[in-house]
């Protein structure tokens, strides 16, 4: 009777154990397939806030190849509107003019926090968020589609497609939460293969790419040389795209 009990009180603790285990890596799972909104989300203490409505001093206009390639462009042409964002502006002096935004500052490891919304007035409202800057989380109407590629809403552009289709329709706005990992460069200056640089990111709270490992042999920008660290580029596509409440929090460790 005894051996019998003691075999229920193993078999009882090995049970516990197995639904203590079953329950953590649920809770995992569902942390990390969370899609808890972060909108609105306020930057923590220490926070680098790179916009929050009031003004562009944490910007300039950016240039690569076609893009200012004199960089001659001064004056942000950019406007903010009443909704405390940025909206993209194609005009200066009255011409016509392409300009990216970039921050004035360079990043090596970083959490970005950024909101978006595509305008309602048609077409596919693109855009980009550049990092690294070889890299793009691109921005697009894909909310429609059913499988997301390499170039709709939400893909590193060219290189890898969301996991899941995460995009809001336009005139909604919508989060990105961007977790960069600058590659690794030796003495010389050479960037070391085996720690190439890394990115996860969440679209509206939904994670769509994770821990991607990033590679400049399929990207369009891989002329533009990889740095160890880099600013945060906004893109102008052709289309009137807002941004607001821009921060991130450096990963320094």
């Amino acid at each position: 009777m005894r051996v019998h009990h003691q075999k229920l009180q193993i078999l009882s603790g090995l049970l516990m154990i197995i639904l203590f285990s079953g329950a953590l890596i649920h809770a995992a799972e569902k942390s990390k397939n969370s899609s808890e909104s972060t909108l609105g989300l306020a930057p923590p203490e220490g926070a680098v806030v790179l916009f929050d409505g009031s003004n562009f001093h944490a910007w300039e206009p950016f240039s690569f190849l076609k893009i200012n390639p004199k960089q001659d462009q001064k004056e942000i042409q950019w406007k903010i509107v009443d909704d405390k964002a940025m909206q993209i502006g194609f005009e200066h002096n009255g011409k016509r003019r392409k300009q990216f935004l970039s921050t004035k500052e360079r990043f090596r490891d970083y959490s970005l926090h950024l909101e978006f919304q595509l305008p309602e007035d048609g077409g596919q409202g693109n855009s980009g968020i550049f990092f690294g800057p070889l890299y793009e989380m691109q921005i697009l109407d894909s909310s429609a589609k059913r499988q997301p590629g390499l170039t709709d809403c939400g893909s590193i552009y060219e290189i890898a497609s969301p996991a899941v289709n995460a995009a809001l329709p336009p005139g909604k706005w919508q989060t990105v939460d961007l977790d960069f990992q600058s590659a690794r460069f030796d003495e010389d200056g050479h960037r070391i293969e085996r720690d190439a640089a890394r990115v996860s990111i969440r679209l509206n709270g939904k994670l769509i790419h994770d821990d991607v490992e990033l590679s400049l042999r399929r990207n369009k920008y891989a002329a533009f040389p990889e740095e160890p660290t880099s600013p945060i580029v906004l893109q102008e596509h052709g289309s009137p795209v807002k941004f607001r409440n821009i921060w991130l929090t450096e990963n320094k460790d």
